[in-house]
């Protein structure tokens, strides 16, 4: 049977920051992944160039538990000074969000895998299916010894929980958090692959439940974009009570809209938005009855759901932290620490799931190795 100090179950994000830092501090570790190779999900976000944290970290932007996520981030010292200790180089766009020098996701993965190996086994391809608390420790698939255990494994299926819920541990049913909003198809048809800058609202019962400014893409049946992905948990508690609503001219008032169109009167009528907006935008305004310069401030989309858990690039839900102690610990087993996205917790677009990846593994790191001098 093998031995280890730490097991982590998990070599996403989180789980490669726990085995970075576990293995600065001397503990043998293992870090089990389903995967092919540890760390593939993380090569794909913030379009290759890996958005690994923002600056200033809002802290209003979390959800589910969330005082649980604020209290260990406001803990935290920053994504910077986590990465400077690996040696990678940090540089912060105009928008807050973070990113490593080298523009590649891959730079991030290096710089974790790096700092793990001293310490670390990878034993990619492996499903963890059953873990027994045992001799103070784990046994793990019934042929491996750990005294101490980080799952890191979240997101997905309920399934992917199954032996946290076979020893006692809650879970929240996972639903997609930041994915597209899915649509009338006939609404969307006439303008699939446009983007168009806009206000974003999400509203219910007449009232507006959170508004956001960025750019939208229209697809065949759905709504995307960062600002249409973070009202998507909307969508689980509202349903199809719910509506999104564009303003696609955000910098002009009605009084400036009405003037520009109006010069335009004698056109043909998918013409009188030349200027403004691309042609097929014009067409689909066009062919609508009614005030044109209504619907561009207040362009109503009914929702019918979301893009399933897969196309999701965060879940929601997992384990409660009424079931966690303070440094991600459990309140069933102590020398279990659960981390990451299998946490009921999740933020916006920019980098604050991420944020939340490296917070959450120092936090327990720090607890399971017993040194709070780690980043």
């Amino acid at each position: 049977m093998e031995k280890f100090d730490i097991a982590i179950i998990g070599g996403g994000a989180s789980g490669l920051a726990a085995a970075a830092l576990v293995s600065k501090s001397g503990k043998r570790v293992l870090v089990a992944e389903r995967g092919a190779r540890a760390g593939q999900k993380l090569l794909m976000t913030g379009n290759g160039r890996c958005n690994l944290s923002h600056s200033p970290l809002e802290l209003g932007a979390y959800h589910g538990d969330a005082e649980l996520a604020r209290a260990v981030l406001a803990k935290w010292e920053g994504a910077e000074r986590f990465f400077a200790s690996l040696g990678l180089v940090c540089v912060t766009d105009g928008d807050g969000r973070v990113y490593p020098h080298s523009n590649a996701a891959a730079s991030v993965l290096d710089a974790l895998r790096l700092a793990a190996f001293p310490n670390a086994a990878f034993m990619p391809g492996t499903t963890c299916s059953d873990i027994t608390p045992i001799d103070g420790g784990f046994l793990i698939n019934g042929g491996i010894f750990a005294k101490k255990l980080i799952w890191a494994a979240g997101g997905g299926e309920t399934s992917n929980f199954g032996p946290l819920g076979k020893i006692g541990h809650t879970i929240i049913t996972p639903f997609p958090s930041l994915c597209p909003i899915i649509t009338d198809k006939a609404l969307t048809r006439p303008l699939k692959g446009l983007r168009v800058r806009a206000v974003c609202r999400a509203e219910a019962g007449g009232k507006t439940l959170k508004s956001e400014r960025g750019e939208v893409q229209f697809n065949d049946g759905s709504l995307s974009g960062i600002c249409v992905m973070n009202l998507s948990r909307l969508v689980r508690d509202y349903g199809n009570r719910l509506t999104v609503s564009l303003d696609i001219a955000p910098d002009f008032t009605p009084g400036e809209l009405r003037e520009i169109i109006n010069k335009r009167a004698g056109c043909a009528p998918e013409d009188r938005f030349t200027g403004l907006f691309r042609k097929r935008i014009g067409a689909a305004l066009a062919q609508r009855r009614g005030d044109a310069v209504g619907l561009i401030k207040d362009w109503r989309f009914p929702v019918t759901g979301t893009a399933p858990l897969g196309k999701a690039q965060v879940t929601a839900g997992g384990v409660p932290a009424a079931e966690l102690n303070g440094d991600l610990s459990s309140k069933l087993h102590p020398n279990l620490f659960i981390i990451g996205e299998a946490v009921n917790v999740d933020g916006d677009c920019g980098g604050y799931n991420l944020a939340w990846a490296w917070a959450s593994a120092a936090e327990a790191a720090r607890a399971a190795t017993r040194r709070q001098d780690l980043p």
